[in-house]
């Protein structure tokens, strides 16, 4: 197997999900809450969140109150009864306050550029926003393809932004690899387009299904270079 491009999510991934901004926001708002319970009414909402869009997709739908629903939900089960709270959350997520990187992102991104991989991006994020992350992080030289949520090829598990991806870097769907935080729209998108899909499982979540599952399970993104191709080196003379 040669391996030629890796494509990565991006949020969850790459850099952490903004609900680990939420805190701060919280106490300054008059209603602090620790990091460990936005956590997990953030595990529950974002569920909530991707089943719902998942529904709004097969019916052929959008919900223009679709943020604003996840807004209130997260404010309901953290216990919090200020109706102005979601609509302050709304107003501060909608300008893509950028969250940290995740501390093992650049020096595998380094590794890989050394062993001359093409590298890009799926996002379901807007262009906006996903441009602002990588520009703020110092990220967007390390990746030539970005594939937004709203750039008209669809949205994860749909192969056309896979396809969309690799048509630019010009690299065949079996010779890639797609790193990802979902079993569904990553995983199940990138084989769908022929992709070989590996999970990223930081809090491992998922450990019990790595055994049996179509995906190759990752730990950490270090992990990821354990399963890089070994190149052949050219022969001369």
């Amino acid at each position: 197997m040669s391996i030629d491009a890796i494509l990565f999510d991006l949020d969850g991934t790459l850099v952490q999900h903004g609900h680990v901004l939420l805190p701060a926001k919280l106490a300054e708002w008059g209603h602090p809450r620790r990091q460990e319970v936005v956590d997990a009414a953030f595990s529950v909402q974002i569920q909530w969140f991707y089943n719902y869009t998942a529904q709004l997709m097969a019916a052929g739908r959008e919900d223009p109150h679709l943020f604003s629903r996840l807004y209130e939900r997260m404010t309901m089960q953290l216990e919090i009864v200020d109706p102005a709270i979601p609509i302050y959350m709304d107003a501060y997520f909608s300008a893509d306050p950028v969250p940290p990187l995740y501390d093992d992102v650049l020096p595998v991104l380094e590794a890989l550029l050394d062993a001359d991989l093409h590298l890009g991006i799926i996002t379901q994020r807007n262009r906006s926003g996903a441009e602002r992350f990588l520009d703020e992080h110092g990220l967007a030289h390390h990746f030539p393809v970005l594939i937004a949520g709203d750039d008209g090829y669809g949205r994860k598990p749909a192969p056309a932004p896979f396809h969309a991806a690799l048509e630019r870097l010009d690299v065949a769907p079996h010779r890639a690899m797609f790193v990802g935080d979902r079993i569904d729209d990553d995983c199940g998108g990138a084989r769908g387009a022929g992709l070989l899909p590996f999970l990223i499982d930081r809090e491992r979540q998922y450990a019990a299904e790595a055994a049996t599952a179509a995906f190759i399970h990752l730990h950490c993104l270090t992990d990821l270079l354990a399963h890089l191709p070994q190149r052949e080196t050219p022969v001369y003379g």
